[in-house]
């Protein structure tokens, strides 16, 4: 168990670059090449993390996952021959959850996350169907397949210019919706589609106000009977500041304990870097793969929030992990400086969590 000191945390692995969807900003450009894991692959991947962990996550992600969902059972039962712990998570469109494959998904005990970026009019707009039709409705029906074997969901918006403005309405439809437990913001990261389409982040201040706006929405909803919607920030940062939980990286990305796997091999520390040549690790499929080696090379995957610039000096930078590296360098060509979005919106969640624990004393 876990030779050269290695420990993995999260195994990702794109089961497809497929997707039935064409969504206008996807950093991925689901659909525009095919390709898919073989078994093959997936054991690799599999045979290399539990060698070296006694317990790790596997997160099923395409494209569309579930067009693999065959393979993703396959690999569940594969799983099942080692001792270690392992929990499963899926990122879906949630298009193609009919009532048989939602009593599927909770007899795997498989965590789904659904990504939806607001109201019919604009998620339509950003996340249409490969046809051009809006997709709102069917991934409504998904989540609403899934309430009804009893499973609850995480939901996603990627924030751009298109839907900041709606924010508080798509808060308002995930408590509708009786089984959405939190929502997850996802600043637009200006690669894949998203250029050639001219999606745009959101304006800073508005994308404050938004936040700020959504929060006490579904604080307003909770006290009026309704299901509360947590953001997943919010709940973070409560723990950091009760427990005095330092948070010097922001995710298992720079601290090395995640691999991204493709279709074919390719391994990438997260799969917002993958594709792009400064952060290729290998190839699963090479007989003297090593992440630690492959991560030696790159050292600066490492950082802590004390080696990027606009940071370091920062006095909550405690709490923060330096931001995420795939949008820094995405918008900045670096890893070692802030992008002020993400700053911006870490502001907002900690000025409603220190709120609220005022009112609460």
């Amino acid at each position: 168990m876990n030779p050269g000191n290695e420990e993995i945390k999260l195994l990702i692995l794109r089961v497809t670059n497929d997707c039935n969807l064409r969504c206008r900003y996807c950093y991925a450009c689901g659909g525009d090449n095919r390709d898919s894991m073989s078994l093959d692959i997936a054991r690799r991947a599999i045979d290399y993390v539990a060698a070296r962990s006694r317990s790790f996550k596997i997160q099923f992600t395409g494209g569309e996952p579930l067009l693999k969902f065959p393979l993703i059972k396959i690999i569940i039962e594969y799983t099942k021959n080692y001792s270690s712990s392992v929990l499963y998570q899926l990122q879906t469109n949630g298009t193609l959850i009919t009532p048989e494959l939602a009593r599927e998904l909770k007899s795997l005990r498989i965590a789904v996350g659904v990504s939806l970026d607001g109201m019919p009019d604009v998620n339509d707009l950003l996340r249409p169907f490969a046809s051009g039709r809006g997709s709102t409705i069917a991934t409504l029906q998904g989540l609403q397949n899934l309430k009804a074997v009893g499973v609850k969901v995480g939901l996603t918006a990627v924030l751009s210019a298109n839907n900041i403005a709606g924010l508080p309405r798509l808060v308002e439809l995930a408590s509708y919706q009786g089984n959405v437990h939190g929502i997850a913001l996802d600043l637009l990261r200006p690669v894949g589609r998203c250029v050639d389409n001219k999606i745009l982040p959101p304006e800073p201040e508005l994308m404050a106000r938004q936040v700020r706006a959504s929060l006490y929405r579904a604080e307003e909803i909770a006290g009026l009977g309704g299901g509360l919607v947590r953001f997943r920030e919010v709940e973070r940062l409560k723990y950091q500041l009760r427990q005095g939980v330092s948070r010097k990286h922001y995710c298992y990305a720079t601290t090395g304990q995640s691999m991204v796997v493709m279709p074919r091999g390719e391994v990438y520390p997260c799969s917002s870097l993958a594709g792009i040549p400064d952060f290729y690790l290998g190839n699963i499929a090479d007989g003297d793969f090593s992440l630690t080696n492959a991560l030696d090379r790159l050292p600066f995957l490492h950082r802590t929030v004390n080696e990027v610039a606009g940071c370091r000096d920062c006095p909550d930078n405690w709490l923060c992990g330096g931001g995420c590296l795939a949008r820094t360098y995405a918008y900045t060509g670096r890893i070692d400086k802030a992008y002020p979005g993400d700053c911006r919106l870490k502001q907002v969640f900690l000025e409603y969590v220190r709120e609220k624990e005022n009112e609460a004393v």
